[in-house]
């Protein structure tokens, strides 16, 4: 088994990868997606943001561009989206971990 240090590095590759693939999310919806309770979800979008890798959406729209799904919505929850450091920390920690996260495209 890894250790705690593996599993968070785990968890945020996962976030990553999920904001890559699906776009912009907001905390709520991030922890139901990922099995994680809202208080452990919002804590690890704020560290996520204090290092850089992801963003908080500006704005009252936001946008989503997707192979399988484009739409615009309303803003009612803050948004994160991936920056493009956490772009590369992604595809560095794929390599390095050797391995594949697979996220679903969910029925909205």
């Amino acid at each position: 088994m890894g250790t705690k240090n593996d599993q968070e590095e785990l968890l945020e590759l996962k976030i990553l990868a999920y904001l890559k693939k699906l776009g912009p999310e907001y905390a709520k919806l991030l922890a139901i997606r990922l099995g994680l309770s809202l208080e452990e979800s919002t804590e690890r979008l704020q560290r996520l943001v204090a290092k850089g890798l992801i963003k908080r959406v500006e704005g009252r729209i936001v946008k989503y561009y997707h192979r399988r799904r484009k739409s615009v919505k309303h803003r009612n929850h803050t948004y994160y989206y991936l920056r493009r450091k956490g772009e590369l920390l992604l595809r560095e920690g794929r390599r390095k971990m050797d391995i594949h996260i697979d996220i679903e495209y969910p029925d909205r």
